[in-house]
């Protein structure tokens, strides 16, 4: 029986999350991370009163020992800590490992997908949060709670799947250890070139979670995507499917975009509460959050919870209370009628979703696109698709690539070639819009004070060196007031 844990590498989101939540759980925990943590973690492990060491030290395991030590993936045999683990084949697991241990009295709902896994998560938990006290985990936070977690009583534990390798010695996808009961698949494209080799290696990953559902489980999957719909065709577990522009057991027919909400008439082929799909007659429901992608979302939330048989009453008021997640398509600030939007998009698809909603949002308004690509593998990967994904915008700025963890001589791309690639499909298809490299963030804080107007929207796109661009915008405009 575990009754105390030890984190190395506490202070990242989803980390410390689980340690607050085996905290809460009852358990002992204590962690180590290489310096303090930033927010949101060191919130959560304040508010928790979670004690960790700021700096990787063997005397943290040799003094402190512990039934087990989650290692973050992030952290290999180069850190002391993990060294000594390894050496003295102490009990350790990856976080999701130790996740299920915590989760595995209740029903797991697990959501992944390339993209809309934390949105949709999220929806999820706030929902059974608020209907059924239930408990979720997502990888961004959720801003009416103001936390990327809640541990309730209900009878669910919603949990963000991320294909991410589970250990720096595990590569296995973090969502094949949480054995879910319900399983939501959002969409599918190729992602992470740095852990898969080619499309095919990463859909066999999809494949085997798939395979391994009990037979009393749900699978809920976008009929919109034809890669999931194959996937689909090879389990016998019951199975729901939800779509937009596809025949599905639960199709949002008609769609509004609204200035503040978004409409979405949806055909239930279940409902019992309606009258037949032959008379036209839909369930509506509306959302805060702009655009097409979003809208996915919600419809994948609202089809898993009708599916589960909560009402459409249950849902409507909760689902209108969702303000939407720190970082997607999140306005921190509007300063002389000029809007700042901070945005986590970096893969071309999500940046394409992200700009096309600004622009239903905004529809007069000149929009800026600040991108930070990230890594080089990932942007090596997809910049033909990049090239084609800032339509929507009027004034485009590229930054260097963020590396993470890769470095740019084993690499070809670079920025410029980013850049030059979105120039020849602008000038190829007539769109009207500028694209420019900028050296650095203060180049891009430079030109966007100079050349910012009444009226602009700036969404920031960045995982990296200029995800705190936003805020800086804020600053400047509130020293001209």
């Amino acid at each position: 029986k575990i009754q105390s844990v030890y984190f190395v590498g506490i202070g990242g989101i989803a980390m410390s999350a689980v340690a607050a939540i085996a905290k809460q759980s009852g358990l002992k925990v204590l962690g180590s991370d290489s310096k303090e943590a930033y927010s949101p973690s060191l919130g959560v492990l304040e508010n928790n009163k979670i004690e960790y060491f700021k700096g990787y030290e063997t005397d943290n395991i040799k003094k402190n020992a512990a039934d087990l030590y989650v290692i973050s993936a992030g952290e290999d045999l180069a850190n002391p800590e993990v060294k000594y683990i390894y050496k003295n084949d102490l009990p350790h697991a990856g976080f999701p490992e130790f996740l299920y241990v915590l989760a595995r009295e209740k029903l797991r709902m697990v959501v992944t997908g390339t993209h809309g896994k934390s949105t949709t998560s999220a929806i999820l938990g706030h929902l059974l949060k608020n209907i059924d006290e239930s408990s979720f985990l997502t990888g961004a936070v959720l801003q009416e709670v103001n936390s990327n977690f809640y541990l309730g009583n209900g009878h669910y534990f919603v949990f963000e799947g991320d294909e991410y390798k589970n250990e720096f010695d595990d590569p296995t996808p973090k969502f094949q250890y949480y054995k879910p009961d319900i399983l939501i698949l959002t969409n599918l494209e190729y992602d992470h070139p740095d852990l898969f080799e080619s499309f095919e290696d990463l859909k066999k990953e999809f494949e085997l979670l798939i395979a391994n559902l009990p037979p009393d489980s749900l699978l809920v999957y976008n009929a919109d995507d034809a890669n999931l719909v194959k996937l689909a065709q090879n389990t016998e577990v019951a199975k729901v499917s939800f779509a937009i522009d596809n025949e599905a057991d639960y199709r949002a027919v008609n769609i509004e975009y609204g200035r503040e909400y978004t409409t979405l008439d949806i055909e239930n082929k279940f409902s019992k509460d309606l009258p037949t799909r032959a008379l036209g007659l839909t369930e509506q429901y509306k959302i805060q959050l702009p655009g097409k992608l979003y809208a996915y979302d919600a419809l994948a939330a609202l089809a898993t919870l009708r599916t589960l048989g909560f009402s459409r009453e249950q849902i409507l008021l909760n689902l209108l209370s969702f303000k939407g997640l720190k970082r997607r398509f999140e306005v921190i600030g509007v300063k002389n009628n000029i809007t700042i939007i901070d945005d986590y998009a970096h893969h071309p698809t999500a940046v394409k979703a992200t700009l096309e909603a600004a622009r239903v949002r905004y529809p007069r308004s000149k929009i800026w696109a600040v991108f930070e690509p990230h890594t080089f593998s990932r942007t090596e990967a997809t910049i033909k698709d990049l090239a084609i994904a800032f339509g929507s915008a009027d004034e485009i700025l590229i930054s260097e690539i963020y590396p993470a963890r890769e470095k740019s001589k084993d690499f070809s791309v670079t920025s410029q070639k980013v850049a030059d690639a979105i120039k020849k499909h602008n000038t190829l298809y007539k769109i009207h819009n500028t694209v420019r490299k900028v050296e650095n963030k203060n180049q891009a804080l430079k030109l966007l004070q100079d050349e910012m107007e009444e009226g602009d929207v700036v969404i920031i796109m960045a995982v990296g060196n200029f995800n705190k661009l936003g805020y800086e915008v804020l600053n400047c405009l509130n020293q001209k007031i």
